[in-house]
């Protein structure tokens, strides 16, 4: 029940790294001859090497990675290694090592959003021109540039990067020196090991320090904020991938076949994409429950922290590889976005049909109440939109001219949407223009 070791023995790195830096701060407050430190350190760095060569005996009486290297310690160079705890404990150690872990997590995740954006930057530029419907309730709404529809997971992307680099100044804060609840009691030389360790800041309170598991959670969060875009995204390329829509391919190596029906191209790994996204939500939760009823300081509950972190960390970076493959092995499928807009009936043009109204003076409301009676006219005489004759529209109102057949242009509707952020074609370009230098200056 006690044993943590089968999941903490991950934090080894950090931890060696905390104990080699926490050596030094010993020795230049006097508690180490410059032997003893050097010991030390010479075996910390062969523990290191003896884990990651996989000869290390984890042993679950010794409970967690912190006891199980200074039992090996011991072994290595004599007592001397017991000088190491020295007015440490296992509370700021901890937490020190999980800030560290985040810190080489968190620049993993940034790599992968700027690999992933990159290629959806990529794709988008390459199909400015594309024009696709877009859809509101999953259904057809007006026509939009493909880029626009790239550049809004972009956008997302983003934003999730965005998070992440504004949690790192509360995650580089560095707890080492706060001991057991009170603070040091040896007059360690914090700043010093601020500095040795590559913090931001030192820690403020001793109790808060060693207790609080807030930048935990905020790394679970940021993740589950970004599964929720991959998920998102996984959603519109499977259904926009189906056999029904077709508008894109996706590449055959991250799809897989039926057991039973061989012409099936399954999207699994889009659909375990949105599947994983729910064990990273889970996790959150779990460590925010874990939280709530918890007292000042350190209470024992904090060993349940770590597997859901490890597990949200692993595969926020595993989704966001594969949807880098899936975007940069997507096939757009533009003879088949043509046949499905010319099967659309013109019916994407009937907000289009009601600002050429309003242009002309009619009220918007009245606009959209005429259109909306044009195009159940139009259903009813199983008549495409666009086909409808002038003297069929003068009936629903006066004010159609010769020139309406004008709004039924693809590149016309698009590009009439100018404004920032809109999707014209131009405003497109603007944006594809401001993110190659937003990209160039991250890469």
């Amino acid at each position: 029940m006690n044993a943590s070791i089968d999941v903490d023995r991950r934090l080894y790195r950090e931890d060696i790294k905390g104990s080699v830096a926490y050596a030094r701060a010993l020795y230049k407050r006097g508690f180490l001859s410059p032997a003893e430190q050097q010991a030390i350190v010479r075996g910390l760095r062969s523990i290191e090497r003896e884990i990651e060569e996989g000869s290390f005996d984890f042993r679950q009486e010794d409970e967690d990675i912190h006891i199980n290297i200074e039992r090996r310690l011991v072994e290595l160079i004599g007592e001397t290694a017991y000088k190491l705890h020295t007015g440490r404990s296992r509370n700021e150690q901890v937490v020190l090592d999980e800030r560290i872990y985040l810190s080489g997590e968190a620049e993993k995740l940034e790599k992968c959003i700027l690999r992933l954006s990159v290629a959806l930057f990529e794709k988008a530029k390459i199909n400015l021109k594309t024009i696709i419907p877009s859809y509101t309730h999953f259904r057809q709404a007006q026509p939009i540039s493909l880029a626009h529809l790239f550049l809004a997971y972009y956008e997302a992307l983003s934003r999730d990067g965005e998070r992440l680099r504004d949690y790192r100044k509360r995650l580089r804060v560095m707890p080492l020196g706060s001991g057991a609840a009170a603070g040091s009691s040896v007059g360690i030389d914090r700043e010093y090991l601020r500095e040795e360790l590559q913090f931001e800041t030192l820690s403020r309170n001793s109790i808060d320090a060693v207790s609080t598991r807030d930048f935990l959670f905020e790394f679970e969060f940021v993740c589950s904020s970004l599964l929720v875009t991959l998920s998102r995204m996984s959603e519109d390329i499977i259904l926009f991938s189906s056999d029904e829509i077709g508008f894109f391919d996706i590449p055959d190596d991250l799809c897989t076949t039926s057991s039973l029906m061989p012409q099936k191209k399954n999207p699994d790994s889009l659909e375990l994409i949105r599947a994983k996204s729910a064990r990273v939500f889970g996790n959150l939760i779990a460590a925010l429950t874990l939280m709530k009823g918890i007292p000042y300081t350190y209470n024992r509950d904090l060993q349940e922290d770590k597997a859901g972190l490890f597990d949200t960390a692993d595969t926020a970076i595993i989704a966001l590889d594969v949807m880098h493959e899936v975007i940069r092995g997507l096939e757009v499928n533009k003879e088949r976005i043509r046949t499905l807009l010319e099967d659309s009936g013109g019916f994407l043009f009937a907000t289009d049909l009601a600002d050429y109204l309003v242009q002309r003076g009619v009220f918007f409301r009245k606009a959209h109440k005429i259109v909306g009676s044009i195009v159940k006219y139009a259903l009813e005489q199983k008549k495409k939109l666009k086909d409808l004759s002038l003297e069929e529209l003068r009936r629903f109102h006066g004010s159609f001219e010769e020139d309406v057949s004008d709004i039924f242009d693809l590149e016309r509707s698009v590009n009439c949407h100018d404004v920032p952020g809109g999707t014209a074609f131009h405003r497109i370009e603007e944006e594809l223009s401001r993110i190659e230098k937003e990209l160039k200056r991250q890469i």
